[in-house]
């Protein structure tokens, strides 16, 4: 049987599908340890999560930093739950995307082109893990320009 398709469709219209990734901390990491930056600056995928899950983390509200924990099954969520190094009193900060990455760039001591392309993998990790609508609940708390990057397909 033939499909009929409409090529002159516009395709940005259609949602991206959501991918079903493993809900496992083992996974998630090898998805993060097979970005290139990491091999050639010889990155751990958990310090790389840690590093952009406490930054983001000191982005969010105390109430959506635990949602975000929650979505995040299989351990994954540990990760956030442990940062405390920007733990504090009334933490959520509002931070753009260029200071977002000079602090993960800090965090983990590599250059800023390079802590964007980890804070993209690591968005892309945990954006398939959790659901639409907690990706649109962490993207609204975000200044534009980050929330683009947390909620667009990388």
């Amino acid at each position: 049987m033939a499909s009929t398709h409409d090529p002159s469709q516009d395709t940005h219209a259609i949602p991206v599908k959501e991918r079903s990734e493993s809900l496992e901390l083992q996974p998630f990491l090898d998805e993060i340890q097979g970005d290139a930056v990491m091999h050639s600056q010889g990155l751990d995928a958990r310090q790389a999560a840690s590093a952009v899950f406490c930054t983001l983390a000191r982005r969010l509200s105390d109430g959506e930093d635990v949602k975000l924990f929650r979505a995040l099954k299989g351990g994954i969520g540990d990760i956030l739950g442990a940062c405390t190094v920007h733990r504090g009193p009334s933490r959520a900060k509002r931070i753009g995307r260029d200071e977002f990455i000079s602090d993960v760039a800090d965090h983990l001591g590599i250059k800023v082109d390079q802590a964007f392309r980890v804070v993209t993998t690591v968005f892309t990790a945990v954006r398939d893990r959790i659901p639409e609508d907690e990706v649109a609940a962490v993207a609204s708390q975000l200044p534009a320009d980050l929330a683009d990057l947390f909620r667009r397909p990388v």
